[in-house]
């Protein structure tokens, strides 16, 4: 006798009242694991209830989304509002029954209705998940492993500037130096956030119970008699080999106002004592350091996705960024998850700006909402995608001509996960 699956309750959608909320079904949804108080403390104090959702059984929660306001740099802008997504997560005995698409397309429907952020990003923990729900891997990072014997860089950069100088210290004392940093290269990259606050201030917390072994989280500051000009965050996993300490060095964040001060960090924390290899988990993917380092082979650089992009709507996504060269193409939008951006679309971009409408005219692109998010940021390639047959050209020429206008330099990225 074949069994029967259990019929789907009646699930209903509210706001969380806050984090405690979201703590069951996040801790089964991520296998068990229970955050240290201080990190508990942290997230919820990023929660924005009115803008998260939860699905409820009886009054329980069973599935949960965070929304978050954001700023962040699109392509040729300085930072507009985006929709983040985060902790999207359904507990065991009520997957597989549609609950996720249903919260994203209830938060994507809302934001379209009120007119509220034209782009939605989220963080990703499966890649193949969130391309069904019109999300393009829109940033990529690289992971770099420098052992001891690959550590020689080219010739720096020349400063005509003050002289540099090193100071190692504690993140809560370098706070303001750090926060000066961020505000001076917030422009700089599109996937950039503006970090502040609460948004800062996790990004420095150091909870000894989620260390897992390795030592307290350092700073390096880089600076001159006018002020900070690079900071690096980084910590030490204590090892041996052959009886001699050999530390693994981790760099969590590197950011520098100019060449000069970059390649001085990178000196800096590639000659600390008593290290061996020095691992950098997230870089862009353009990172100068591939450039700087004289053997970047040894680095073993390890491209992964990284930031997920969609339009909530498409007019309002493309005109909101820049274009990097002149162009006028008419794409045909798939987008059954969002229907009110099906349709074609005549995006005209140029020196002053770009204008995205309706239109009528034969398209010259075709295109879903996963491919159109892989773009939003100016890191995907149309003709990539075209070649991967993502991506329909019906047009001669309308791919190379568009995927020009879309790219950015440098690449998109993120630091910041949410």
């Amino acid at each position: 006798m074949h069994s029967s699956s259990p019929p789907s309750p009646d699930y209903d959608f509210r706001a969380p009242d806050d984090w405690s909320d979201f703590t069951e079904v996040v801790g089964l949804a991520y296998g068990g694991y229970d955050h240290s108080p201080e990190h508990r403390a942290l997230v919820a104090e990023l929660l924005e209830p009115k803008r998260s959702l939860l699905a409820c059984v009886a009054g329980r929660p069973c599935a949960t989304l965070a929304g978050y306001s954001l700023d962040m740099t699109l392509p040729g802008t300085g930072p507009r509002p985006v929709f983040g997504i985060g902790y999207v997560a359904v507990s065991p005995a009520h997957r597989r029954r549609g609950l996720m698409r249903d919260m994203i397309q209830r938060v994507l429907t809302d934001l379209h209705t009120t007119r509220a952020e034209p782009v939605a990003v989220l963080n990703s923990t499966e890649p193949a998940l969130y391309g069904r729900f019109g999300f393009g891997a829109a940033s990529q990072a690289v992971t770099l492993t420098i052992p001891l014997e690959a550590r020689a860089l080219t010739e720096g950069p020349a400063d005509d500037g003050p002289p540099l100088t090193l100071e190692v210290t504690s993140p809560a004392e370098a706070e303001a130096a750090i926060a000066a940093v961020c505000r001076a290269l917030l422009a700089e990259r599109p996937g950039t956030l503006r970090r502040e606050g609460a948004w800062l201030r996790r990004a420095l917390a150091d909870p000894p119970a989620d260390r897992h072994g390795s030592g307290r989280l350092l700073c390096m500051l880089a600076t001159d008699g006018a002020g900070p000009r690079g900071y690096a965050l980084y910590r030490l996993t204590a090892g041996w080999t052959h009886s001699c300490p050999r530390f693994a060095v981790s760099v969590q964040e590197l950011s520098a106002c100019d060449p000069a001060a970059y390649a001085f960090l990178w000196r800096a924390l590639l000659d600390v004592d008593l290290s061996g290899t020095v691992t950098a988990g997230a870089r862009p993917v353009d990172d100068p350091v591939l450039a700087l380092l004289a053997d970047p082979r040894s680095a073993a650089p390890t491209v992964r996705d990284q930031l997920y992009a969609r339009a909530v709507d498409v007019d309002r996504a493309l005109s909101g960024r820049g274009y990097a060269t002149e162009a006028e193409v008419v794409l045909e939008v798939t987008d059954p998850l969002c229907p009110w951006n099906e349709g074609r679309w005549r995006l005209i971009t140029g020196a002053t700006g770009a204008d995205c409408v309706r239109t009528r005219a034969h398209a010259d692109l075709a295109l879903t909402a996963r491919e159109l998010g892989a773009v939003l940021l100016g890191g995907g390639s149309l003709v990539q995608l075209a070649r991967a047959g993502r991506v329909a050209e019906l047009r001669p020429g309308a791919v190379r001509a568009a995927a020009a206008a879309f790219r950015h330099d440098p690449a998109p990225y993120c630091p910041v996960v949410f």
